[in-house]
């Protein structure tokens, strides 16, 4: 595709396009092994970790986690580990989040949240950040049976948006996420990540900043 010119409407992922979390998440993770397991996780063990829901957290560390720990068990105890290491949500939101949110209402556009976080969490992560305001719906990881790659909470964007695929665009970060836009058949921005190795491939277009979403948008961008 050369432009997003008949896009009528965004669906943002959370995690890595609004907000800079995944190297605190990653960072996180790798802290709650480290220092409560006694085990050190290779990088490209926590890169798995990238765009996907608290189940892939887990299974990032499944094996260095004790044989007789479940998902529940682990989350039981990475909650605890992290009560004393709050996320300073306002503080990692991308400085150019709001400001593209706001164009992007100014000009008629119509935005959603559609991310593999669970609903407890972006509530309180988008109030937190004010990106809230400006969401048409929000669409979370434990509302369907699987998260991303799985296309479902795109399917349902549009069905929700009443919107065919071409006429909406995806920004993301994740290969997860980028693979269930890429099949349920909408046009794929992604912000780059070039600070850690992370498969971005197969994307209609890639950026660095949501400064270059009206370019895009308008026809600017090629």
């Amino acid at each position: 595709m050369t432009n997003a010119t008949a896009v009528e409407a965004v669906i943002f992922d959370m995690d890595g396009v609004l907000i800079d979390s995944e190297v605190v998440y990653m960072n996180r993770l790798r802290w709650f092994v480290r220092d409560f397991l006694g085990k050190q996780v290779p990088e490209e063990r926590l890169l798995t970790m990238v765009g996907a829901t608290g189940n892939g957290h887990f299974e990032a560390v499944r094996e260095y986690c004790p044989p007789d720990w479940d998902i529940e068990v682990f989350r039981s105890h990475y909650r605890e580990f992290g009560k004393d290491k709050p996320i300073d949500y306002p503080g990692i939101l991308f400085p150019d989040a709001l400001p593209a949110l706001e164009w992007l209402k100014g000009h008629g556009y119509r935005t959603v949240l559609a991310t593999s976080t669970v609903r407890e969490k972006a509530e309180e992560i988008k109030a937190l950040c004010g990106f809230g305001a400006y969401m048409e719906f929000v669409l979370c990881g434990d509302m369907f049976r699987e998260s991303k790659p799985n296309p479902e909470i795109y399917l349902q964007c549009l069905e929700l948006l009443k919107l065919p695929g071409e006429k909406c665009l995806v920004v993301e970060d994740s290969p997860y996420g980028i693979e269930a836009a890429v099949r349920a058949g909408i046009p794929v921005a992604v912000r780059r990540e070039r600070r850690f190795p992370v498969d971005q491939r197969g994307a209609d277009w890639y950026i660095d900043s949501l400064a270059e979403l009206p370019g895009l948008l308008t026809g600017g961008l090629k």
